[in-house]
């Protein structure tokens, strides 16, 4: 299926040169400018809000797991998910603002979950900026006129929920700033643009005085957190002794940003109400622990199978059968056996058609959200000819393009 709006942009190619000819400000250029489709993509605005009402929906199921299944014991819930102890010791049994990414495939008039990244550690806000500027460009706005095209920025969104009244930091760890300093600059001048100065830093630069957290001898009052429960064991003392500094979002989010936790959903959907069930059946591809599937099912279904490492990120651990000869596939499954893996249906979407590039290319489509809805998109996309994995820090064949509404 295309849509009128990306059928009216393909047709006038007067347009198609727009990607190439981007005013981008400084930070965007150093991260993005490289890396660019050469389209912008587009969404019925009424299309955005109701997968983001689907996935609101189901974020709250997920929240019901630990009580409907465990028994309330987050403890037996971390276990099932595979988490290590050290890690579930830092998260609470607290409710966890409603803040994430969702990284969807367009099936013709459906789009698919791949998998819930819950928490604020997440790549691609800034885009909201490339769409910005892809509306605002001199040749492109009167098309953008013409069909009432706007944008939803997450750095906006996110600035809203965190509030921006105060002094907020984004926090790594374990040199991440540094390898990632180019997307980190852009998100702060995204945040400035919106008014907001934002703190830089890792971790282990952060001190603890009169009760809040302090980097670089600024107090703090909230932490956009970019660091993992696993990074985060180390400085367990630091961030669980009730300083009045807010770390948004917690470390429990990973519990329901895992992998595993797609798993459980799916194979216990038997105990789900009719509702619950039609919205999982909606979204969410067969998922299941892959310790749980016979050996024999898994290889004989390579095809049509991935299998995901449950609580990695940027694509780490992530392995399509389509792509291993049969004896890949087998070594794998024995390379990983006993260790946190899901396997997954694979999901097979729509292909998008690229200006000047007869290859087909393929979308991940980054729903983010929050507690108030829809919260803007991230958009990479690379030929299929170049893979699976399409992940801006984890395959350097990945581009990434803005998202307009109508």
């Amino acid at each position: 299926m295309t849509d009128r709006v990306t059928q009216a942009y393909l047709s006038d190619e007067s347009l198609h040169g727009v990607m190439g000819r981007l005013d981008l400000p400084p930070c965007l250029e150093a991260a993005y400018g490289h890396r660019l489709v050469n389209r912008p993509f587009f969404l019925e605005e009424a299309v955005a809000h109701e997968i983001a009402a689907d996935l609101l929906a189901f974020f709250e199921l997920l929240l019901t797991l630990p009580r409907r299944f465990f028994n309330g014991s987050f403890k037996d819930f971390a276990a099932a998910l595979g988490l290590p102890p050290e890690e579930a010791a830092l998260m609470s049994a607290d409710r966890p603002p409603l803040h994430g990414r969702a990284d969807i495939y367009r099936d013709g008039d459906r789009f698919r979950l791949l998998e819930v990244n819950a928490g604020s550690q997440l790549g691609g806000p800034d885009l909201g900026e490339l769409a910005r500027v892809i509306r605002e460009t001199p040749e492109f706005e009167p098309f953008a006129d013409a069909h009432g095209l706007r944008h939803v920025n997450p750095i906006e969104k996110l600035l809203d929920a965190v509030g921006r009244d105060r002094t907020i930091a984004f926090l790594e760890e374990g040199g991440m700033l540094t390898r990632f300093a180019r997307g980190f600059a852009s998100f702060r001048e995204a945040c400035a643009r919106q008014g907001v100065d934002v703190l830089l830093g890792e971790l282990h630069e952060v001190t603890e005085r009169n009760g809040h957290l302090h980097l670089g001898g600024t107090r703090l009052d909230a932490v956009i957190r970019y660091f993992s429960a696993k990074q985060a064991v180390k400085y367990a003392d630091l961030l669980t002794k009730g300083h009045k500094t807010e770390l948004y979002t917690p470390l429990s989010s990973y519990y329901y940003g895992n992998k595993s936790t797609l798993a459980l959903l799916s194979e216990r959907r038997a105990e789900l109400t009719d509702a619950e069930r039609a919205l999982v059946d909606k979204l969410l591809p067969w998922t299941r622990y892959l310790r749980d599937v016979p050996r024999d099912e898994v290889r004989a279904k390579r095809e049509d199978l991935i299998v995901k490492a449950a609580g990695e990120f940027a694509g780490t651990g992530i392995h399509p059968g389509w792509l291993l000869t049969d004896r890949e596939w087998a070594d794998l499954l024995d390379d990983v056996a006993g260790q946190p893996y899901v396997v997954q249906e694979r999901v097979r979407p729509t292909t998008d058609v690229v200006p000047g590039d007869d290859r087909p290319w393929v979308t991940t489509w980054g729903w983010f959200f929050t507690d108030a809805g829809f919260a803007g998109m991230s958009i990479r996309a690379m030929p299929v000819e170049d893979g699976a994995v399409i992940s801006y820090a984890g395959n350097p064949l990945t581009r990434v393009s803005g998202l307009l509404l109508y």
